[in-house]
């Protein structure tokens, strides 16, 4: 688990109350790609997250090593997301939709 430096953290919140949504759901809004026309969905965003992460990899390492905390965090998370698309089940027409209870519906 990450912690949120607190301005992000206000802001995440401020987001959620004039959007009238859950705090999951505005981070969620803040990472995807502005160019979509439709929201991605789980094993999409999956792999959007990855390939971001591997592009801003030195910077994340950097923000890690500033503040004190174990970059090698960066690259364990690139990892896990590797292994999971890797490993993601290839089942035709199914559809993955996930609700995380005590988090409302999806938007």
């Amino acid at each position: 688990m990450l912690r949120l430096p607190v301005d992000v953290a206000r802001a995440l919140r401020r987001r959620a109350a004039a959007a009238d949504v859950t705090i999951a759901e505005a981070s969620r809004q803040l990472m995807q790609p502005k160019e979509l026309e439709r929201p991605l969905g789980l094993l999409e965003h999956v792999a959007w997250l990855h390939g971001r992460l591997v592009r801003r990899r030195d910077d994340l390492v950097a923000v890690f090593e500033d503040a004190g905390a174990d970059p090698k965090a960066v690259d364990r998370v690139i990892d896990v997301l590797a292994d999971l698309l890797k490993e993601w089940p290839d089942e035709e027409g199914r559809d993955y939709d996930f609700v995380v209870h005590g988090m409302g519906q999806p938007q």
